[in-house]
């Protein structure tokens, strides 16, 4: 067998194997359900499970609902197929529910492999809506992306302020920036800022359009705050440091043309 069939053969089978029941679960009978492939009567019965006193609190039903729910997304059934068009929607909801809900991290550390595929999918949205320059959803979109993390991701937080600010929501998209990078930067003075690596490429590319923003408004002070910040983010990232030079230069130009005019009026005034 070739490398690249023996890759495709095993990525084939652990993405297979994303979908089988929950682990760590202790409901049989949702258990039985879905590997049925009875999805919707699984997401039925965990759904009724999520309203019981006694079971409300269990992130195992909010997990087989975001299971079952994704699922049926990919239904080949019209009538399924237009009841769950929403599906994957519905699908990081209900993952977020769950994470939200499992205290201890135990399921959600037993079920990363989903988890994981959910943030794929979503930031695959993410970055659809961002390059696409629909910087209101790339907003919006990614803060249901950062639902989906145990920790609060202050990178994630960041990004979301800079397309809000992007979109025009200025006064919203600013303090979302200015809490991300209070911490971020309690972070690198700490020496443990990680920034997730699928997400790295998308914050670096957001952070050059917003210098990009802000130069080309004439707002080159606060483009240079931007992307020194940056440079402390990603102190070996070539691009950044390339716009770090560019807007330096362009604010000592700036500068030095004010200091210039200054100084001449002095002359004149004696």
């Amino acid at each position: 067998m070739r490398l690249s069939q023996l890759l495709l053969f095993i990525s084939l089978f652990q993405f297979l194997n994303i979908q089988a029941q929950v682990v760590g679960g202790s409901d049989a009978k949702l258990a039985k359900l879905y590997n049925s492939g009875k999805y919707e009567t699984c997401l039925f019965k965990a759904d009724n499970l999520t309203y019981k006193e006694d079971t409300r609190r269990d992130p195992e039903p909010y997990l087989y609902m975001a299971m079952c729910f994704y699922e049926l997304s990919k239904s080949n059934d019209p009538v399924l197929k237009e009841d769950y068009k929403t599906g994957v929607k519905q699908s990081l909801k209900y993952t977020a529910k769950f994470i939200k809900k499992d205290k201890d991290g135990e399921m959600f550390d037993d079920n990363i492999d989903f988890v994981n595929m959910m943030r794929d999918l979503q930031l695959t949205v993410v970055k659809d809506y961002f390059n696409s320059g629909v910087y209101k959803k790339a907003a919006s979109s990614s803060k249901v992306y950062g639902k989906l993390f145990r920790e609060k991701k202050y990178e994630i937080l960041y990004f979301t302020g800079l397309t809000e600010v992007l979109s025009r929501n200025l006064s919203q998209g600013l303090r979302d920036m200015n809490i991300a990078k209070t911490e971020m930067e309690t972070n690198i003075k700490a020496g443990n800022l990680k920034v997730e690596t699928a997400f790295k490429p998308l914050l670096t590319s957001a952070i050059l359009k917003y210098s990009e923003y802000l130069v080309a408004d004439n707002q080159l002070k606060e483009a240079s705050e931007n992307i020194a910040f940056a440079k402390k983010v990603f102190p070996n990232d070539a691009s950044v440091s390339s716009q770090y030079s560019i807007v330096v230069k362009r604010l000592k130009i700036v500068n030095d043309s004010l200091k210039t005019v200054n100084d001449s009026l002095k002359t004149k005034e004696k």
